[in-house]
């Protein structure tokens, strides 16, 4: 993505919302001193606080968009909207001059990743040595690693400013990279804070949340070791969250904005119909918005009962979590007796009976676990094309399109988005043709 002057001022006079700040769960990480930093002061210690919240406020927003119109382009949801590019996206017929491809997947996600390097790039500058222990670097480049993650996983190859178009899996090595140093530099405050409670939480909370987004970086590149190392380090309580609220559009959780306001997709015609009782998978059950999703577990309204309870707009949404670190030691072990354990467990959280499974039965049964689990909540598109790279299992819709009277079908060959039109224009280092 080019870097344009207007791009590079988003961290210099953004507006950081409190209710956006907040940044892991119980409040650790609540934004401060909402407003805008001048040009000329980008560099005063005085607004360190506020420059750090940039990356907090970037990733909040791009994620939620990006968790909705992946959802829609893999096997999460079905298109009811009238748009015609929604439902290009449900059948996968994309195409690089899409308005929808830079306007909500790449260029805020881009935005997102630049702000987080940028923010810890400044305030290593501000603070020099003290940097090499402060919690705001270690926030920013774990937000930045989330950023790589999230791009990695969506786009087919992303450029980073300017550069050669990087594949998924170099992106989940650059990933990975920021993540190590977040928790390098994490542990550090961790151990001058000691004797603050509070402080150590914090520092936990910024530390786990860099281990499972390396853990699920490593993962994605089939680095299994690599993957359990970091993912078995983390607490099997520990949840990281992004905050959302509805003061404008833009600040809107998109999920609770696509299907509790506007109803524009469903489970119909999705593999997740068929998973009714599931507390995990709720749904509207009758009238003109049946089969409409409501809040799955990942959600602040999540009630964990069958019938389900609608999203709302002030809410958060689960981006990370000990869960997903356990998830990622199970796939990584394979069909071990601690795996079908694991898998009886998450299907009686759905209300489900225990099977005894080995084998590749017990690592599809994993599979199908983890897509109740982190419904709509970001991980669909990732563990598709992790699942069809590198254990050969095609999860994605294929064949006729349903309601088509024209003959429409999914287009099987594409599974994950081209980059736009403005960044290969931009961008001379992108192959033509």
């Amino acid at each position: 993505m080019k870097m344009t002057t207007e791009i590079r001022r988003a961290i210099l006079s953004f507006t950081v919302l409190a209710v956006l700040g907040t940044a892991a769960c119980n409040d650790f990480l609540v934004a401060e001193n909402p407003g805008a930093v001048e040009e000329p002061d980008v560099n005063n210690p005085s607004y360190v606080n506020l420059i750090a919240n940039g990356p907090i406020y970037g990733f909040q927003l791009s994620y939620t968009d990006m968790s909705f119109w992946n959802s829609l382009f893999t096997d999460e949801l079905f298109n009811r909207a009238t748009f015609v590019e929604e439902g290009q996206i449900d059948r996968r017929e994309l195409y690089s001059d899409m308005t929808y491809i830079n306007a909500f997947i790449y260029a805020p996600m881009q935005r997102a990743r630049f702000l987080g390097e940028d923010a810890a790039k400044r305030i290593k500058t501000i603070l020099g040595d003290t940097a090499s222990r402060d919690l705001r670097v270690a926030r920013a480049l774990a937000y930045t690693g989330y950023a790589y993650v999230a791009l990695g996983e969506t786009m087919c190859t992303t450029p980073i400013d300017l550069g050669v178009p990087k594949t998924s899996a170099e992106m989940m090595a650059d990933a990975i990279t920021r993540f190590q140093e977040a928790i390098t530099i994490g542990t550090a405050y961790r151990a001058y804070v000691s004797a603050s409670p509070n402080a150590v939480a914090a520092a936990d909370s910024v530390i786990n949340f860099a281990r499972v987004g390396a853990a699920r970086a490593a993962l994605n590149r089939n680095d299994k070791t690599q993957a359990t190392t970091f993912a078995s380090q983390v607490p099997a309580a520990f949840e990281f969250r992004a905050y959302y609220t509805d003061n404008t559009t833009g600040q809107r959780n998109r999920v609770f904005e696509r299907l509790t306001l506007g109803s524009n997709a469903w489970m119909t015609n999705t593999p997740f119909l068929a998973m009714a009782g599931d507390p995990r998978v709720p749904r509207i059950a009758t009238g003109a918005r049946a089969t409409t999703p409501l809040s799955p577990p990942s959600f602040s309204t999540f009630n964990n009962t069958p019938a389900g309870a609608d999203f709302a707009p002030i809410t958060w949404m689960r981006i990370a979590s000990g869960l997903e670190a356990q998830y990622i030691v199970a796939e990584a072990a394979g069909p071990t007796a601690a795996t079908l354990t694991f898998v009886n467990q998450r299907r009686a959280a759905g209300l489900q009976t225990p099977v005894t499974l080995t084998g590749d039965a017990l690592m599809a049964e994993l599979r199908d676990q983890r897509s109740r689990d982190f419904y709509l909540d970001g991980h669909r598109l990732g563990d598709l094309r992790r699942y069809k790279q590198h254990y050969n299992v095609d999860l994605f819709p294929k064949g006729p399109y349903p309601g088509s009277t024209s003959g429409q079908v999914y287009s099987e060959n594409i599974t994950c988005w081209p980059l736009p039109t403005n960044e290969i224009n931009g961008n001379p280092n992108v192959p033509r043709g």
